[in-house]
């Protein structure tokens, strides 16, 4: 790690529970970094959204901005945080009923940005296993699962999601920004996405959309596993399953309307 940077991290670690504020001098003195340092170090988080300046009221005064404390960054990244705990302990049940069904592998992604990371994943148990797991990256246009979460984006965030330069991945990975265009209205029609050779050549997914309580797609959840026991052909036999999980779990997470696809599942109360 860059010194610089780990000098500016170590000056978070002192806003604790016990001391939530500091004032320049303080911070400075406990932590050894001169006073001109941490000033710009402290300022830069400020910019950020990381720290803020705090306004105290001390001897009938109003002493404005002489502190230091955590900023909305933190709260904002603490929920995303929550929410993928959140949604792990809430899907888990049904991933793993779909893999007692179906006995494939079984997985969940969220959106982080430009890529989707799996969070989840119910493993088969046939003796040759997806190499797949939690803590992956991938690209938001290849693979059903990620491309699930890029279709229910809106179409100006399709756009910006589609501007760098397609990575080829495998045979079938989408090569043109056109190509991922047709998917992606085809997912949004039909309610699922299927993909073949697309990360992984011979591997093969389903995956369907998850909706939170603002009727926005952050998760999609998929059964996966190779071309032979996929075939495109066997997708209606699996899709209900995925889509009644996904209103399982839509539901639990806030979501109150009716799963849009399949018998449009009733999700209310």
């Amino acid at each position: 790690m860059s010194k610089t940077l780990e000098k500016a991290l170590s000056l978070l670690d002192y806003f604790t529970e016990e001391k939530p504020y500091w004032r320049l001098d303080e911070i400075s003195k406990h932590s050894g970094i001169p006073k001109a340092t941490a000033f710009r170090l402290l300022r830069g988080f400020v910019e950020m959204g990381y720290l803020q300046r705090m306004t105290f009221q001390q001897d009938g005064l109003v002493v404005d901005g002489e502190s230091y404390g955590l900023g909305l960054k933190f709260l904002e990244m603490g929920e995303r945080v929550a929410a993928r705990f959140e949604i792990r302990r809430v899907a888990l049940p049904f991933m793993k009923k779909l893999q007692e069904t179906f006995n494939e592998a079984v997985q969940l992604v969220i959106r982080d940005q430009h890529e989707g990371v799996y969070i989840e994943k119910v493993e088969s148990t046939r003796p040759v296993r997806l190499y797949t797991k939690v803590g992956r990256h991938a690209p938001l246009y290849a693979g059903a699962c990620t491309r699930t979460l890029l279709s229910f984006l809106p179409d100006e965030m399709v756009q910006e999601v589609l501007k760098a330069p397609l990575t080829i991945y495998a045979s079938q990975t989408p090569k043109l920004k056109e190509e991922v265009l047709t998917l992606i209205e085809q997912t949004r029609k039909e309610g699922f996405a299927y993909s073949d050779s697309e990360l992984e050549e011979g591997t093969v997914s389903i995956a369907v959309p998850i909706y939170d309580r603002f009727g926005a797609v952050p998760y999609s959840i998929s059964i996966a596993g190779f071309s032979t026991s996929l075939p495109r052909d066997k997708v209606h036999h699996i899709v209900g399953a995925l889509w009644e999980a996904a209103a399982g779990i839509s539901k639990e997470i806030g979501f109150s309307q009716p799963y849009p696809y399949g018998e449009k599942i009733e999700t209310k109360q």
